[in-house]
């Protein structure tokens, strides 16, 4: 069999040619798995040089059937699984071992957007932010890791990957050199993030720094440069410090700094830009959360509607 052969091959393109980020090498190679148990069950079955278009459409309609624990898998990991193989497949093509490519017109399950599920009012919002301690190098940093994620609505591995060149204070601006898809851009740095940004560079960042190579921007209590995992866990610690019912991570604040934006009158062309999308069909999610937020309005404001007083 070269299964193995071909999937070390497939780690070494996604890293190399096309520079993807560990991360998703990984979950592109963990939804192989699944896959490479399919082929290696179908009778008389000997090399991926038999891989054709039926075959992929059978695997297709496997994962629509699948269970995991009695439940049928989500839309979104069928998904996921059958980019992960149409991937795998385009790529054997282009290494000439497939004469033709089996994924052209071959469409994944059809997935729709769910809206956010948890979303901060400004209050909310505020509070959150104004709930660190910042008399501790720990507060200050936190302070400013939330002041960062409410301002600018970067992702969490961006934060974490921020250095010091990275940050512009001339401009008032951070480059985001790996976002999402390795793509690079530009956003502002907002007053108050700018300045708790400021507050934690000068007095907090010193007292947690061990290493004077160090560049990274945010660092843990050891010195060391934070987990994804870790902020989470921050940013929940704090709202359930303040009582929020709701769990909070540092996508929420993305979300509800697009949707607070958006119903200050941010056009949806610029939020794009803000968040890093690809496609503004990522982006006009938040219009659909407005849309509910129109509902409640009518509800209560609308002639024909139950008067409330």
């Amino acid at each position: 069999m070269d299964l193995k052969l071909w999937q070390t091959r497939f780690r070494n393109y996604l890293q190399v040619v096309r520079q993807w980020a560990p991360g998703t090498v990984e979950v592109y190679l963990r939804e192989l798995k699944p896959f490479f148990a399919f082929l290696q069950a179908r009778p008389g079955w000997t090399s991926l040089s038999e891989l054709t278009r039926e075959i992929l459409e059978e695997y297709r309609i496997q994962l629509f059937h699948a269970k995991y624990r009695d439940r049928s898998l989500s839309l979104s990991t069928q998904n996921l699984r059958f980019c992960g193989v149409k991937a795998f497949a385009r790529f054997l093509y282009r290494e000439n071992y497939l004469l033709m490519d089996i994924t052209q017109h071959l469409e994944g399950p059809k997935r729709v957007k769910p809206l956010p599920r948890v979303i901060l009012s400004e209050r909310e919002a505020v509070r959150l932010l104004e709930s660190p301690n910042p008399n501790t190098p720990k507060g200050l940093r936190d302070r400013a890791a939330m002041e960062v994620f409410y301002g600018t609505g970067i992702r969490n591995s961006e934060l974490r990957d921020l250095k010091l060149e990275n940050l512009d204070f001339d401009r008032r601006v951070l480059v985001i050199e790996s976002g999402k898809g390795r793509k690079a851009r530009v956003v502002p740095l907002g007053e108050e993030a700018e300045i708790w940004l400021g507050e934690y560079l000068h007095k907090g960042r010193p007292q947690l720094l061990r290493d004077p190579q160090e560049r990274h921007v945010f660092l843990g209590q050891r010195g060391n440069v934070p987990s994804r995992q870790y902020m989470a866990k921050v940013v929940r610690y704090y709202a359930e410090k303040i009582g929020l019912d709701k769990v909070v991570t540092p996508h929420v604040l993305r979300h509800s700094c697009a949707t607070h934006m958006l119903r200050r009158g941010a056009g949806i062309r610029h939020l794009q830009a803000l968040l890093g999308h690809d496609s503004l069909d990522t982006t006009s999610i938040y219009t659909r959360v407005e849309v509910s937020d129109l509902a409640k309005v009518v509800a209560r404001c609308h002639p024909r509607e139950r008067f409330q007083p």
